[in-house]
């Protein structure tokens, strides 16, 4: 199965915020925001510097990626981006479409950037799996500490 990217504008929204929906609930994420909020919240981002692409395989939408360039915090000058979100629906899974789709980014819209830059919950085991597999290395482990 072969997949191309279509970039996404503020028109997709909503099937942006349900496809992100079912990426909070697979990651294990404790995102409260329901799809209304979802969608605000995709919008605002997509009015500003974010960036969205549609994984389209056939004819059907198999997931999206949602990212931000940056320049380098200590190294001015040198391009990166930090991809926030990244989902291959249910459906579409173990058939390699999401490392097709890691490599269509970097090909396509990620040419010329140094670093890309990926979040990871801790508890994600399948999703670290995942990006291990598409050649990300650990950084930097978030700790946190519940104060009640």
């Amino acid at each position: 199965m072969e997949i191309r990217l279509r970039a996404a504008s503020t028109k997709d929204v909503g099937l942006l915020a349900d496809m992100n929906k079912r990426l909070i609930e697979d990651e294990g994420s404790s995102n409260p925001l329901d799809r209304e909020q979802l969608q605000a919240r995709m919008r605002n981002w997509l009015e500003a510097d974010w960036k969205a692409d549609f994984l389209i395989c056939g004819e059907e939408t198999a997931g999206y990626a949602l990212y931000r360039f940056k320049e380098n915090d200590y190294h001015p000058g040198i391009k990166e981006v930090y991809l926030r979100q990244y989902f291959v629906g249910r459906e579409y899974r173990g058939k390699r479409l999401g490392l097709q789709g890691v490599a269509l980014l970097k090909e396509l819209r990620f040419k010329g950037v140094a670093t890309i830059e990926i979040d990871v919950l801790e508890e994600n085991r399948l999703g670290k799996s995942f990006w291990l597999r598409a050649g990300f290395e650990p950084y930097a482990c978030n700790m946190r500490m519940r104060n009640t």
